[in-house]
């Protein structure tokens, strides 16, 4: 059985992808730099994101020496787990009697407590175990189908089975999380070999339809939404008529344009800070921090190391042994770079306030174990690369034979 799940004497560990790690321990320490001169006293910020580094580092080490094969295997299992933690999410609370159930915070149930007593003692976001989840599942249902691939029905069920979490995701409500997970779908199943003449009728319906919504949600009588979720997208849109909406954002931006070239930080100026004043910085709205204490230099620098990330993703996936290691390294490079840039756009008020933290550098123990055990997967499709030898990889034994470009060339395969 050991040998099954870690075939350690299989891999090849001159493969191993040291740039991840490096940007990952680079964002970190710049998180937790930030962190500690940003925590509340009572909440222990800093040393909870201590905490959360050293369980998610270990558990990103232990994932990435499990064969990627094995994990894929549990596919169903995992979707099936996946929806009942959705569900359990919606429908328990507090008044149930468990010692598990659902919390809401503000306007959002999304969280599962694990109350001991009379005191809570552990919470975590089912939802972002929902992102990994699909990630695996899409790129096992892909995979089996890829025979079948410039089919149409095959859209329709990759599709059918991506809605259903993200419904349950969708109603909690969770927007941005919704959003993040068809962006990356879609990457996903271009990826896989789709051809454009099957994704151009949907395009084609998929463009007004957009337009449709972006101008259906500004109406005082649409249900889409709920109203605090609408507001977000007006005050974007309406700066001015919007301003306690928009007091995160501008103050935010206030914190950037002080940090000038360099930042405060980089040249000695040790007084007030103006994030200070941003909600929840140490969380969703981290970057402005980095904004102030680094400057424009330091969210450059930033923005580069995401950018390293997503090349270095997209050299693992085009390397990778067959399609399934493909189709993961696709799904984590693309699910950490849209979070990333989503995250950052909402700080430079290019985006609505989404609620999205910043990989790696925001505060939250849920989020962050969940993107380093994420990683794991990625170091180890890194580790079995294309033409290299190793144990037998069952149903999932596919390998590329040209090494072309993304994505036109993921479409010759064949089986072995």
């Amino acid at each position: 059985m050991f040998s099954h799940i870690f075939k350690i004497k299989s891999y090849n560990f001159k493969s191993f992808s040291l740039s991840i790690v490096a940007i990952v321990l680079a964002l970190g320490s710049v998180g937790i730099f930030l962190i500690q001169r940003l925590q509340d006293a009572d909440e222990r910020q800093f040393e909870k994101q201590v905490l959360g580094y050293a369980i998610g580092l270990f558990a990103m080490a232990f994932v990435a020496m499990i064969d990627y094969h094995f994990i894929c295997k549990f596919a169903i299992p995992l979707y099936i787990l996946n929806l009942g933690l959705l569900l359990f999410t919606r429908f328990t609370d507090s008044t149930s009697g468990l010692p598990i159930y659902g919390k809401r915070h503000y306007k959002a149930k999304r969280w599962i407590t694990f109350r001991k007593g009379t005191k809570e003692v552990i919470e975590f976001m089912p939802s972002e175990l929902t992102k990994l989840i699909i990630i695996i599942c899409l790129a096992v249902l892909l995979t089996k189908l890829q025979k079948n691939i410039k089919k149409f029905w095959v859209i329709l069920l990759a599709g059918a089975m991506t809605a259903i979490p993200v419904l349950l995701v969708f109603m909690q409500p969770d927007l941005s999380t919704s959003i993040v997970i068809f962006l990356f779908f879609c990457i996903v199943l271009f990826v896989s070999g789709v051809s454009l003449k099957q994704i151009l009728p949907i395009i084609l319906v998929a463009v007004p339809v957009v337009f449709f919504l972006i101008w259906y949600v500004q109406q005082d009588w649409q249900t889409l939404l709920d109203y605090y979720q609408q507001k977000r997208i007006l005050s974007l849109l309406n700066p001015t008529e919007y301003t306690d909406e928009m007091f995160q954002q501008n103050n935010a931006m206030l914190a950037i344009q002080a940090g000038g070239f360099f930042g405060k930080l980089l040249l000695g100026d040790l007084g007030p800070r103006l994030t200070d004043k941003v909600p929840v910085v140490e969380s969703d709205f981290i970057f402005s921090a980095i904004g102030e204490e680094f400057g424009v230099f330091g969210m450059f620098l930033t923005i580069a190391g995401f950018l390293f990330f997503a090349l270095v993703g997209i050299r693992i996936a085009r390397k990778a042994k067959d399609m399934l290691g493909c189709l993961l390294a696709i799904g984590i490079t693309s699910l950490i770079t849209i979070q990333a840039f989503v995250n950052m756009g909402v700080v430079i008020s290019l985006l609505p306030n989404t609620g999205i933290p910043l990989p790696f550098v925001s505060s939250g123990l849920t989020a962050l174990i969940s993107n380093l055990m994420t990683l794991g997967i990625l170091l180890n499709v890194s580790m079995q690369p294309q033409g290299f030898v190793s144990a037998d990889d069952g149903e999932y034994n596919y390998r590329i034979t040209n090494r072309g470009s993304i994505p036109n060339d993921f479409n010759k395969i064949h089986f072995d």
